[in-house]
């Protein structure tokens, strides 16, 4: 399968999902919207192999055990997220931050239930693939997927289970965020201090992040090479208090860029850092002349 097809259909998604949503780390708004999105995105890949079936077997295990969970977790993590938001209790902090509690033993209970797969998922073992991941060896009733729909065209032992792992670990982090929100004490006038002191911002253009997290993102470096761009964005806003929603259109203006380097920021940098070994390299401390008594 073509990865820039592939590449394109996701970026594609993403942008879509967050002008419905607007941040993609925000509650879902429209649901039927963004599953509208979702599920014709599918649609495409599916038609799109139908026409070019896999070549190898390798090829049809590396669709169904990273590419299609990668695009199929929205699907589960939007309908999951707006059933938390609708139902957050009216009440007291207290009230809300049991409820987030509650959510957060569910979602750690579906790793618990899985513990087996969600191993082989944390660890990208390999050993089953072919009974996981090929759907020439799919069963009638796969674990996990007993309420599903069978579709023999589209679907393997495993690929929903993988989808779902991804989507809980998004459910996890959004779910970890609300409870930290919660947990800080603005009358605390310490504390508030405190936490100000620690705070971090970008003082340099939006698109010179961007640069770093599309670096970080294509080299895969965090999570194993699992963490999407999406969650590079994410930490990056927060660790650097910035909004970064717009990423994938400013990505895209690096694309097009004709007359500067794609990496302008990261030669900037990488200039720098031998700028700087180089005068250090080439410093040579005078030495002092003795005095003869």
């Amino acid at each position: 399968m073509s990865a820039e097809f592939i590449e394109k259909l996701y970026a594609g998604m993403q942008v879509q999902l967050e002008n419905i949503n607007g941040t993609l780390k925000e509650p879902v708004h429209n649901l039927t919207s963004s599953l509208d999105c979702i599920t014709s995105t599918l649609e495409r890949i599916k038609v799109f192999i139908r026409e070019n079936p896999f070549e190898t077997t390798e090829a049809e295990i590396y669709f169904f055990k990273y590419t299609k969970p990668r695009f199929y977790c929205w699907y589960i993590y939007v309908i999951e997220l707006n059933n938390i938001i609708a139902t957050v209790p009216i009440g007291t902090d207290q009230m809300i931050r049991d409820y987030y509690m509650e959510e957060l033993s569910i979602v750690n209970r579906c790793f618990k239930i899985y513990s087996f797969s969600y191993q082989y998922y944390q660890l990208q073992e390999t050993v089953k693939d072919e009974e996981f991941f090929l759907r020439s060896n799919r069963i009638s009733f796969p674990i996990g997927q007993e309420h599903q729909v069978p579709d023999p065209e589209f679907s393997t032992n495993q690929d929903y289970v993988f989808s779902k792992f991804r989507a809980y670990e998004m459910l996890r982090d959004f779910i970890i965020r609300r409870l930290r929100l919660l947990y800080q004490n603005p009358d605390n006038v310490f504390i508030t201090e405190l936490l100000a002191s620690k705070k971090r911002w970008w003082s340099g253009d939006k698109v010179e992040l961007i640069e770093i997290a599309y670096g970080i993102y294509y080299t895969q470096r965090i999570n194993g090479g699992k963490a999407e761009i999406s969650h590079v964005i994410e930490w990056l806003e927060d660790s650097l208090n910035i909004d970064l929603s717009q990423a994938y259109r400013m990505f895209l203006d690096i694309r097009r860029r004709k007359t500067i380097s794609y990496t302008k920021y990261l030669d900037e940098m990488r200039e720098a850092i031998h700028q700087h070994i180089d005068e250090s390299n080439s410093y040579k401390p005078k030495k002092k002349q003795q005095i003869n008594g």
